[in-house]
């Protein structure tokens, strides 16, 4: 008998959204989950696994909640912090597991939910300085990170709007720098203090407020500067194709946490956590509960299992960013 198994995810596309289209789906972290249930003798055919797009409403969640209950499903994975959050809210009572990531620990209270457990994404960019300084051997003259948010996702966490909204209540201007007591993520500035460089946050809730703080930077000058995007921005439409855009056609450098499609077409470097570590993690979650029949809040929520860093060599070149062996061998993954 199969056990029933929803896959959810805001990252799900119909048509091709871009680089990314692909990411809610049959993904690296799919192939470990598959992997995985293989090695401890199991198989996809013991599980009706469907995926479904969560809608970003409260009330389609609630639907989707009802939807699970109504067909009995035994299992829910949810692909990502924002998935996990809105779920969360929703549903008490099916299993529920998830990878994500939780920024100055922000949210990580939903694993106190009895029925919600899962994989820690650690967010390799700015986990370690090691990692972090990788911004200055790849553009040796950095002066300025410049990181924007997405206040429209739910990595907009209460405390970290809130100082935004604050901060705009004093200062019109787009970028916030990490010296205001504002700042969504001081320990990011921590780093790129350590590093000698200015740290930057834009909080936007449009594309075009997005475009507009880019213009704004460039205004200041690009050079010696690099450009960070996370996940929340590919949660807003066209927002990821149009920074990714707007730094190909401005030389800029861009760099990208857990979205190496993006890097691979026009970015420089991406910080991603190794996502098949991350699938076979949660197949040996999903596999206590649904073969072993051990209740969620007694399968432990699993640290982040490692890293996977990928270059693209060819935006170097465009960039003349010079790559040593050295540099190229702290990247799992090397686009020529």
């Amino acid at each position: 008998m199969s056990h029933r198994v929803r896959v959810l995810s805001s990252y799900i596309y119909a048509g091709d959204e871009g680089p990314f289209s692909s990411m809610g789906r049959r993904n690296r972290w799919f192939h470990g989950f598959v992997a995985g249930l293989v090695r401890q003798g199991s198989s996809l055919n013991d599980l009706a696994l469907d995926f479904v797009r969560l809608p970003n409403d409260a009330a389609g969640v609630e639907a989707v909640h009802g939807e699970c209950l109504e067909q009995q499903v035994e299992l829910v994975i949810c692909a990502g912090t924002d998935a996990i959050m809105r779920w969360a809210r929703a549903c008490r009572d099916i299993p529920s597991l998830y990878f994500g990531a939780h920024p100055e620990n922000n949210g990580l209270e939903v694993i106190r939910q009895p029925n919600v457990s899962g994989v820690r994404l650690n967010l390799p960019l700015i986990w370690s300085y090691r990692n972090f300084s990788l911004l200055r051997e790849l553009v040796p003259n950095l002066r300025a990170v410049y990181i924007p948010l997405n206040l429209e996702s739910e990595f907009a966490f209460a405390n970290v709007r809130a100082a935004y909204t604050e901060v705009r209540r004093r200062d019109n201007g787009f970028w916030i720098p990490g010296s205001s007591g504002f700042i969504g993520h001081r320990s990011v500035h921590f780093l790129a203090e350590r590093l000698g460089c200015d740290y930057y946050e834009g909080p936007y809730a449009s594309v075009d407020e997005l475009m507009d703080g880019l213009d704004a930077a460039r205004r200041q000058g690009l050079e010696g500067t690099a450009f960070v995007g996370f996940n929340d921005t590919v949660l807003m439409e066209h927002a990821a194709n149009r920074f990714r855009e707007w730094c190909g056609e401005n030389g800029a450098p861009l760099f990208w946490v857990n979205n190496w499609p993006i890097i691979a077409v026009g970015g420089v470097a991406d910080f991603s956590s190794h996502f098949e570590e991350v699938g076979k993690a949660l197949s040996t979650q999903a596999l206590a509960i649904l073969r072993d029949g051990r209740p969620v809040d007694e399968v432990p929520f699993a640290e982040d299992p490692g890293e996977h860093l990928s270059l693209n060599l060819r935006r170097c070149a465009e960039l003349s960013l010079d790559v040593s062996d050295a540099l190229r061998s702290r990247f799992q993954t090397v686009q020529a």
